[in-house]
């Protein structure tokens, strides 16, 4: 009885292969995202005042970067596997 290593592991889902690039590529929009609105509020163009413009892109940059961390940590768990 030989057994197969690839047997034994788990099989992943279609939603799993693609969550590491879709974190990966919503955390860079968001990160684009907050520095636009950082940086649009110079320029006028959307009315926001500067506090607003100042917590909106700064929480879109955090959460653009948990979201690259939150795919970093996915990544290092399947190859782990």
């Amino acid at each position: 009885m030989t057994s197969n290593t690839q047997d034994n592991l788990p099989r992943r889902s279609n939603m799993e292969k693609i969550q590491i690039p879709l974190h990966l590529g919503m955390g860079f929009l968001y990160i684009v995202i907050g520095l636009m609105v950082l940086y649009i509020k110079y320029f006028g163009s959307m009315a926001l005042s500067s506090s607003i413009a100042y917590f909106l892109g700064s929480m879109l940059l955090l959460y653009g970067c948990f979201r690259i961390w939150r795919g970093i940590t996915m990544m290092r768990q399947q190859t782990k596997r």
